[in-house]
């Protein structure tokens, strides 16, 4: 009777342990989601929720990676390439301990995004490799649509700047499809919204100026739907540009100022800085002297800011390079050092052979030359 009141209460445990788990998860889950719809609507807050779920007590390895995604993306969402850069780290430390397929490409992706920011293509290139192959071999492929979006979105950003937009387009054309199929409506829109600015961009690069117009309604219409103010005043920022290029400077400085407005909370500061040499463009094509003065000073001291800043997590990532190659150099030199000494003691070994047959050798002659002078 007693055993079984031990294996009751046992049971019991069991259950409220179980039961607590589960809604720990549920509550992380759901801060987190609050965290990722604000990422780019209010970084900040993003960034204040997300260390919240980080901190639970009963977050799991998933949950504290998933929370780190989300703060450097929020940084990185504010161009704080720094900060974004210390969480990365901290991501690439719990790698080991992650065994869902699908946070792992997602945390590749992340990572590769990272490098992209920083201008290094390459390093970029062989995460976002590495992530693709995990995608392509993913049985259920409705669930990695928005990974796979992802991972295309960043090779269209890469070779926009080491080819061409006309080789860009075609990414940025296959992120879109891949988001489309995406199953969650605040990341299908927003990252859509991306998509389709960057597609604009390339566009107006390529002089057609109409089919950008289209393509920036787009984004507008999808940062609308995902409630991100930033995106919406990027896409009315490249609407304003292709009005621009078609004379329609009144039109483009109605725009930019209802952009400025719609972002004035954001504090994007490549957004600001886009945002205030767009009207000081506009306004010098219209010889307003005054305006374009205070517009061009905003967007010079804004230049400088984010130079800085720039320069900053470029060194920095430039130093966990080498650390991390230094590493490398002193793996392989513990691993190939005992292979060194052996070859070395074995060269020696063949030298002294080699140098006693010799020696052995001349002796046999002296001695045959001998007998043969008697």
């Amino acid at each position: 009777m007693r055993k079984q009141n031990n294996v009751r209460i046992l049971i019991l445990l069991s259950i409220l342990l179980l039961l607590q788990t589960a809604y720990a998860q549920k509550e992380v889950d759901s801060i987190l989601e609050k965290a990722n719809v604000l990422i780019y609507e209010n970084p900040d807050r993003a960034i204040l929720l997300a260390q919240q779920a980080y901190n639970y007590p009963d977050a799991s390895v998933k949950n504290k990676v998933n929370a780190l995604l989300a703060i450097s993306t929020a940084y990185s969402s504010k161009r704080d390439y720094n900060k974004a850069a210390e969480y990365v780290e901290r991501i690439k430390g719990l790698i080991p301990d992650i065994k869902n397929k699908r946070q792992q490409m997602n945390i590749l992706n992340r990572i590769a995004g990272h490098y992209q920011e920083l201008q290094i293509y390459d390093k970029a290139i062989d995460y976002l490799d590495e992530s693709l192959l995990l995608i392509e071999k993913y049985p259920a492929q409705d669930s990695v649509q928005s990974f796979l979006g992802y991972n295309a979105t960043l090779r269209g950003f890469i070779y926009r700047e080491q080819m061409n937009c006309e080789i860009a387009l075609k990414y940025f054309d296959k992120a879109i499809k891949a988001y489309e199929k995406a199953k969650e409506p605040h990341l299908r829109n927003a990252n859509l919204s991306i998509c389709y600015y960057n597609k604009g961009n390339c566009l107006l690069t390529l002089n057609k100026v109409d089919e950008a117009k289209t393509t920036f309604l787009n984004s507008i219409d999808y940062a609308q739907n995902a409630e991100a103010k930033s995106l919406i005043a990027f896409g009315q920022k490249g609407l304003a540009e292709a009005k621009t290029l078609e004379g329609n400077y009144n039109e483009a400085i109605t725009l930019l100022n209802n952009a400025r407005q719609t972002s004035e909370n954001v504090g994007d500061l490549i957004l600001n800085k886009g945002l205030y040499d767009g009207l000081a463009n506009n306004y010098l094509a219209l010889h307003d002297w005054e305006n374009y003065t205070i517009f061009h000073s905003k967007f010079l001291s804004l230049q400088k800011q984010t130079k800085k800043a720039e320069r900053k997590s470029v060194n920095k990532s430039l130093i966990n390079l080498t650390e991390s190659k230094a590493e490398e150099i002193g793996t392989l030199h513990k691993f190939y050092s005992p292979i060194q000494i052996g070859l070395i003691i074995l060269i020696i070994f063949a030298l002294g052979m080699i140098i006693r047959l010799l020696i052995s050798g001349e002796k046999k002659l002296k001695i045959l030359q001998e007998k043969l002078k008697n």
